[in-house]
């Protein structure tokens, strides 16, 4: 038994001494390999992502939590043998370190180290690691406003940061970030959102024109990529005859919002946690809206619309139909071309298109 186990070590260290030597690397393996290298107790990685020194650092944790609101990121997670809960909650507290990847919302990311503040045990440390052209700098500069001293370092055009939680703590300025991040109600939509959603803080462009171009709905349809739940509130208070409306969002803060928003109409409504590129999606739909997202983080990805687009398709009954809108230079007809009997171009203005199509 004895051998066994220090021969397991043994692979351990193997594995652990090829992921410390590999390099350049991004923020997420900057942040995993530094932790590696300063063991610690009780870990909190707040926006986890999947990476194999996510394994090396759980099998070298005490007791690892993995915290991740994107499904197609918290699938990852899983896909490794990990846990990754949605729910970030700030009663979880006394973790001796916390590792954190900003967001590109510099709200939700002052929120996310304001709560991971309020999560440490006294002297437990954050650890933050961002990439200098996502806002490292002035993501440092924020925490050392927070929380007094800090220690940081720049490798492979990334930042890596750290402080204690002391009594040095700014608690004013937490507070603050966290109740400028909180869901709150947003007057120029009269809904409740929060920072770090898609068009949080005003209802996008986008989104009102395909309210303009559609009829009045009824029976069983979906809000594809609902967001916090603009499109579906507008139908459920403008069309009486909707039986169901599926919820459909990747996002799980959103997806909270958009339950909030809708929770007058709670008979009337089902949400559904789903990657609605790959995952499969509530089908004997009569009817679909939808505003598709067309990036992956940072990055513009048209291909992530179109997955959506054909998954969506497939939900439909015989004879139901999509009302989609889209910026107008994106290549989506081709796949609705593809998937239904017919599609139809309903309005193009302002940089938009909306688009109609019939299974």
């Amino acid at each position: 038994m004895q051998l066994l186990f220090h021969f397991q070590r043994s692979i351990h260290r193997q594995r652990l001494s090829h992921f410390l030597q590999s390099a350049p690397m991004p923020a997420t393996e900057l942040l995993y390999k530094t932790a590696l290298e300063q063991p610690a107790g009780r870990t909190l990685v707040i926006n986890a992502h999947a990476d194999a020194l996510l394994t090396a650092l759980h099998e070298q944790s005490s007791k690892l939590d993995l915290w991740q609101h994107f499904k197609p990121e918290n699938n990852a997670i899983r896909q490794m043998g990990l846990n990754a809960t949605e729910t970030l909650q700030s009663n979880n507290g006394n973790y001796q370190l916390i590792l954190l990847l900003p967001s590109k919302n510099r709200q939700q990311t002052h929120y996310w180290i304001a709560m991971a503040m309020q999560m440490l045990g006294d002297g437990g440390k954050l650890m933050v690691a961002c990439a200098n052209n996502h806002g490292a700098k002035s993501y440092e500069i924020a925490l050392k406003k927070l929380a007094g001293n800090i220690v940081s370092s720049s490798k492979s055009k990334c930042r890596i940061f750290s402080a204690r939680k002391t009594a040095s703590l700014d608690r004013e300025a937490a507070d603050s970030w966290l109740n400028a991040g909180e869901s709150q109600h947003v007057a120029t939509h009269g809904l409740i959102s929060r920072p770090g959603l898609f068009s949080w803080d005003r209802p996008d462009r986008g989104s009102e024109l395909l309210l303009k171009q559609l009829p009045l709905l009824s029976g069983t349809g979906m809000d594809l990529c609902c967001g916090y739940g603009l499109l579906s509130n507008y139908l459920l208070r403008t069309n009486e005859n909707i039986e169901k409306i599926h919820l459909v969002e990747a996002d799980r803060l959103a997806l909270d919002c958009s339950e909030q928003n809708c929770i007058v109409w709670r008979e009337k409504y089902e949400s559904h946690w789903l990657d609605a590129a790959s995952e499969v999606l509530p089908g004997n739909m009569e009817w679909i809206v939808c505003n598709p997202p067309f990036h992956t983080g940072q990055t513009r990805d048209v291909e992530l619309g179109q997955r959506i687009i054909e998954n969506g398709c497939r939900s439909l009954k015989q004879g139901g139909l999509i009302y989609l809108v889209a910026n107008r230079k994106l290549p989506y007809e081709q796949v609705l071309k593809s998937a239904l009997k017919s599609c139809q171009t309903l309005i193009e203005t302002e940089g938009f298109k909306v688009i109609r199509g019939v299974r």
